[in-house]
């Protein structure tokens, strides 16, 4: 490899500092939480979808490092997105020609690999490099469509820390408009932020869209920079798939259905392809972060089925990027992005009663969502005595209250109000 390949990606060797137009000025919560791990010898692997801002955080972190002080031809950035090479070839050449010193007398290194998993047995080789030279802190990054932390956990064991990096929350997405909401004075809030949150339900928190009115540009940058980037390059490339048609069905019947229960014969009969293919290629668009299966609770609540699962699309805006006419009703629209809040892994269902989401974190939080008018609390209630609880949080538009009946506790908020201090009302 030539040298001039990967100063290509290094201007601040030459200027100092890191060109303006590749930074941003609003710094996620990761940034913060990353940068108590510089000093620490761990590699650090920042994981996520495509286009939620691994690149703009190694930036950042980078021009971070310069204003502390570290000196520029001291931190390496590459991209295997950009040109196809091995982690040996980029390191040597840059050791070589550039430091012109052996990395074991070169002080302490920042190297910066994106969309690594691109680079041929990059875990083995950057094990080799970690265990080789202390003084050499990696930070990685790849897209989750390519199953990176899996691969990662079990090569470097011991050697790494990992983060996901999420779409921007509605929280964040608050503040990148300049609003910050008081938690006890949410209420006060509800005119101004309404109209946001459902502004948010369409963008999903990308963040370069964020700003953009376009309904229709909103649905074409997902589609195209997000969906089929990973459906027809990141997964085939990664798994051999040929049918990418197959993936990008099911990812449509999904973001139209948001919430629909898993009948793999039927699917099978319906799509003309095999029950197990139907099975794998669903738990590709899992490892790619795209859909998400929701268990059902059995009674007891210890248990769960393999069956009945639901699924959903993982991020709010995916149910709204196809054909407008095809989107969901604003209903399951929010269910979505309530199960996107809480990370819910679970539901409860039976013969004759259902809740949107069981939290399961040490305790049971049944949570049902009621986007509409004053919502019917029978069956919500019936549930709830089924399971043994006597507690539950009911979702809606506009709707503030609490409630006692027939000794049951139930708390109504309203999604946005819900989606921003989820922490707070579930104490």
């Amino acid at each position: 490899m030539e040298l001039r390949t990967i100063e290509q990606f290094n201007d601040w060797w030459t200027t100092g500092k890191v060109r303006a137009n590749l930074l941003k000025s609003y710094k996620r919560a990761l940034f913060h939480q990353i940068l108590k791990y510089r000093d620490d010898k761990q590699i650090i692997l920042v994981y996520g979808l495509r286009r939620v801002g691994k690149t703009t955080l190694f930036y950042q972190l980078i021009q971070h490092l310069l204003d502390d002080g570290v000196e520029p031809g001291n931190i390496l950035y590459f991209s295997f997105d950009v040109t196809k090479a091995g982690i040996e070839d980029v390191l040597r050449t840059y050791e070589q020609e550039k430091l012109r010193r052996n990395f074991d007398a070169a002080g302490r290194i920042f190297i910066f690999f994106d969309e690594i998993h691109k680079a041929e047995n990059w875990q083995n080789e950057l094990k080799i490099f970690y265990d080789l030279y202390p003084n050499l802190k990696f930070f990685i990054c790849g897209s989750a469509s390519i199953n990176i932390q899996k691969r990662a956990t079990e090569s470097l064991a011991g050697r790494m820390y990992d983060f996901k990096l999420s779409p921007f929350s509605f929280k964040e997405f608050l503040r990148w408009k300049g609003i910050e909401v008081e938690f006890r004075e949410w209420q006060l809030y509800e005119r101004s932020v309404l109209p946001l949150f459902h502004d948010y339900l369409l963008k999903g928190g990308f963040p370069e869209i964020l700003d953009e009115e376009s309904e229709d540009k909103i649905r074409h940058y997902l589609r195209n920079n997000v969906l089929e980037r990973i459906i027809f390059v990141d997964l085939p490339s990664e798994f051999g798939i040929k049918d990418m048609e197959l993936l990008k069905t099911l990812v449509e019947l999904v973001a139209t259905n948001p919430g629909m229960r898993i009948n793999y014969d039927a699917l099978s009969r319906d799509l003309k392809r095999s029950k197990p293919t139907i099975i794998n290629y669903i738990s590709y668009l899992e490892y790619a972060l795209i859909l998400r299966r929701v268990r059902n609770l059995r009674p007891g609540l210890m248990a769960t089925s393999r069956k009945m699962r639901k699924v959903y699309p993982t991020n709010v805006a995916f149910a709204r990027i196809f054909a407008p006419e095809s989107s969901p009703g604003i209903g399951r629209v929010v269910e979505t992005v309530i199960l996107q809040e809480l990370d819910a892994e679970y539901y409860f269902r039976d013969n004759t009663t259902e809740i949107d989401f069981i939290l399961k974190n040490g305790r049971i939080v049944p949570v049902v969502v009621k986007y509409g008018g004053e919502p019917e609390l029978k069956q919500f209630l019936r549930t709830l005595a089924k399971i043994g609880l006597d507690y539950g949080f009911v979702i809606t538009r506009d709707i503030y209250k609490e409630e006692k009946i027939n000794g049951k506790r139930i708390l109504m908020v309203p999604a946005w109000a819900f989606v921003l201090f989820k922490d707070e009302f579930i104490r």
